[in-house]
């Protein structure tokens, strides 16, 4: 999984980890991250980090909707210096989703995820993701979450 470099097309090695109460307050202070990030704490939060850049690059937070048998992308985020067109780098949001992917199809949710987005950048995740709209919340599942998964990882063996 990579992220690339907007000024030189560099790729850089990122990883996803799950963080702690502790490091999302820490993050929540740095203020570079919009949003609340404390009020995500009883859910999971992972942060991705890319090899050589010390901080997060992006964070999502994800919860289980079991009765819906989906993956539920409560907040997503990238760094305040990685949006618009100033951003350092590309794909981090993409990284993310494919990684929320991942991890429904690891929960037997067959790689169903959904998001209730802003409206500002509902269209962006449609366009860009494949995303459907079920009016409250952006879908995807089987095929395309595989090709998110195929797309960001690789080739959808990667950790």
């Amino acid at each position: 999984m990579y992220v690339k470099a907007s000024d030189t097309g560099e790729e850089v090695r990122v990883s996803i980890t799950k963080i702690d109460a502790k490091e999302i307050a820490l993050i929540n202070k740095s203020k570079r991250f919009d949003f609340n990030w404390n009020k995500e704490k009883a859910n999971s939060v992972y942060k991705l980090t890319g090899e050589g850049i010390q901080e997060p690059l992006g964070l999502i937070s994800l919860i289980e909707r079991p009765d819906d048998l989906a993956m539920e992308i409560r907040l997503i985020a990238v760094s305040k210096d990685n949006k618009g067109k100033e951003r350092k780098y590309e794909r981090i949001a993409g990284c993310m989703i494919a990684f929320a992917c991942k991890e429904a199809f690891t929960v037997g949710y067959q790689g169903f995820i959904c998001l209730k987005p802003k409206t500002l950048i509902s269209d962006h995740y449609k366009e860009k993701y494949n995303l459907i709209s079920t009016k409250l919340f952006l879908i995807s599942e089987g095929k395309n979450s595989l090709d998110l998964i195929h797309k960001y990882y690789q080739d959808g063996k990667e950790k």
